[in-house]
């Protein structure tokens, strides 16, 4: 399996997703970046030969999510893959909390 792991890493370092926008993608090319991407994503949970953390799975959730809704014209889909990159990026450490934001925003200060 690790064989198929680094042939799908290889696959998509070629693929178009890597260096177009969205916007210019093909839907073509989008179907077999979603497709790419979801075997990796499987592999991952699957198999102990590769350690990716969840910021790294929340990346590939996201990219789903993107190419989700390029191609397909229901929105759920895509809500789903962004939903669950969110929560990654937190089990991952991010506090993505209100709390949080406040903490970090800097206000201006009218002199």
């Amino acid at each position: 399996m690790c064989g198929d792991f680094n042939r799908i890493i290889i696959q998509l370092s070629q693929h178009p997703v890597v260096n177009k926008s969205f916007s210019d993608l093909t839907c073509t090319e989008c179907e077999q970046a979603y497709v790419l991407i979801n075997e990796l994503i499987s592999l991952s949970v699957e198999e102990d030969y590769t350690l990716l953390d969840y910021i790294q799975m929340a990346r590939l959730k996201y990219y789903l999510g993107e190419l989700s809704r390029k191609i397909y014209s229901v929105k759920e889909d895509a809500a789903l893959h962004y939903g669950s990159a969110l929560h990654l990026l937190e089990k991952g450490g991010l506090d993505l909390s209100l709390k949080k934001w406040i903490e970090l925003v800097s206000l201006r200060m009218e002199e």
